[in-house]
């Protein structure tokens, strides 16, 4: 554990303040009088006191807001995201024949699928069409709080990744964070996968089941200078939606 100013409570910090300016305006003067107030050399010094500390304090601060807008909006949109499509199965029956397997989707009707499967369920303020880095195509969807979600379909199901702050193009644990939705499958003998208790859930694909896993596997580990970055959503879902110490932020 690391020793500072950052460390020591508020309260802590307060009373420290409080007792210097006691012990200062208090202190005889060489007459033998009470000090009425501060010299100017004391002011400085608890001017001096304070900005320390606020320049040890404040980028904690600010990193906890930041935090704190990530886990508020993340969470907000896996709330909205299930309940449409919890809605929209109300509507149009069971999701395995919401995708045709083995189809390669056109970005037209992607936007189609959306039309019907999504968007009368879930607000929205545009679309825009928007290609990977790999080449794989997807609409992009701004909602109304600002953030946005790139949409993809294959044979599979959708690839769903959601942009904290809007921007598409800022790939990092802070601002990206992968969904995943498959179509619901019945378990049987030859088959016994399972639809998730909610259709959209953090992306998971070949994890091991270990937490350890979310930070090392080669592809989608969730570490420093990641660039897919694919199980970070998971390990805040473990955490229950808040980002844990441990998060590579």
């Amino acid at each position: 554990m690391t020793c500072g100013w950052w460390n020591v409570p508020k309260y802590v910090i307060a009373h420290l303040l409080r007792d210097l300016w006691i012990a200062s305006s208090q202190a005889p003067r060489n007459d033998g009088k009470k000090k009425a107030a501060f010299t100017l050399a004391e002011v400085l010094i608890t001017l001096g006191i304070i900005g320390i500390i606020a320049a040890m304090t404040l980028p904690m601060l600010i990193a906890d807001y930041q935090k704190k807008v990530v886990e508020t909006r993340l969470i907000s949109f896996y709330s909205k995201i299930n309940q449409a499509y919890r809605m929209s199965y109300a509507e149009n029956g069971d999701t395995a024949d919401w995708i045709e397997t083995n189809k390669t989707y056109s970005y037209e009707e992607m936007l189609n699928w959306l039309e019907q499967y999504l968007f009368p369920y879930m607000k929205h303020l545009s679309v825009k069409k928007c290609i990977s880095s790999s080449g794989q195509v997807g609409v992009c969807v701004t909602i109304p709080d600002g953030s946005l979600y790139w949409f993809s379909i294959d044979g599979n199901g959708q690839d769903v990744v959601y942009f904290v702050n809007g921007n598409v193009d800022d790939k990092n644990t802070r601002n990206m964070f992968q969904f995943n939705f498959s179509k619901r499958i019945v378990d049987n003998y030859f088959d016994n996968r399972k639809q998730s208790v909610n259709f959209l859930d953090p992306y998971v694909f070949n994890w091991d089941g270990r937490r350890e896993s979310l930070f090392t596997h080669g592809t989608w580990g969730c570490k420093k200078g990641c660039t897919n970055c694919g199980y970070c959503t998971k390990l805040i879902q473990l955490n229950g939606w808040e980002i844990p110490d441990d998060y590579p932020w």
